[in-house]
């Protein structure tokens, strides 16, 4: 099934494509997902090659590859599967899965703005942990923040978390907005773009926790059971809301 059966090579030019893009290969991918991904990751790399990778081209490579993994990476079941088999083992998420099922309702609801500054809390409570601070200590700066991410062992997430570390903790300049409006800084300061591109950074920061997983070591347990069942209710209760409210609105 999708990138599982692979060669490694081929997966890792995969995920060098999609870096271009601000994403990653999501291994969990069905079979006709990663043959998408990969055409998309090889558009992205010939046109580097050729010093055509421009930043229009950016934004509509990275919206092809958001259509083909919004919908397996948000569906209900698999965030619901995230959070039990990954997150509640994770040393530095557990503490703030409430905080991340609060995220993930508003963005079911539609409320991407909010879920969003939601997530980038998540993050900065976690980058905080696991540079060792506590209260009464000094505030970390931006730089003690992405640095953070050091303290687990190398490996290929390590790398991959430090690259988006990278550009979510960049120094923002409202006259030069970053590519993808993928900014902490630049969100709770107003910055605003087209209405998908929250929904968009919704995605990759639950990619991100799931790459930070991954670099922290967390084995999922694969635990589907009673507490599965309600997160599963609960997120398919916001969707239905969500899908109520824009019917009222078109009416």
């Amino acid at each position: 099934m999708g990138f599982a059966d692979w060669d490694r090579n081929e997966v890792a030019d995969v995920h060098k494509g999609l870096l271009l893009l601000g994403w990653r290969a999501d291994l969990r991918s069905t079979s006709d997902e990663a043959a998408w991904l990969s055409d998309i990751a090889t558009e992205a790399r010939e046109l580097f090659a050729a010093g055509q990778l421009t930043p229009d081209a950016i934004d509509n490579l990275s919206m092809k590859a958001f259509d083909v993994m919004a919908f397996h990476v948000m569906n209900i079941y698999e965030r619901a599967a995230s959070v039990i088999n990954a997150y509640e083992q994770s040393a530095f998420l557990r503490s703030l899965v409430p905080l991340i099922d609060e995220a993930t309702l508003c963005h079911y609801r539609g409320y991407h703005t909010s879920a969003l500054a939601t997530l980038f809390i998540v993050l900065e409570h976690y980058l905080r942990n696991l540079a060792g601070w506590r209260p009464g200590m000094p505030n970390p700066t931006f730089a003690n923040l992405r640095a953070a991410v050091k303290n687990h062992p190398p490996s290929p997430a390590r790398d991959e978390a430090e690259a988006i570390l990278a550009v979510i903790y960049a120094h923002y300049d409202p006259s030069s907005p970053p590519q993808f409006l993928f900014n902490r800084h630049g969100l709770l300061h107003g910055l605003r773009g087209p209405h998908d591109v929250d929904e968009m950074n919704c995605v990759r920061m639950f990619l991100l926790f799931d790459v930070l997983c991954s670099a922290e070591g967390v084995e999922p347990v694969n635990v589907i059971g009673e507490e599965f069942t309600h997160r599963c209710a609960a997120y398919k209760g916001a969707v239905a809301s969500n899908a109520e409210a824009t019917l009222i609105l078109a009416r």
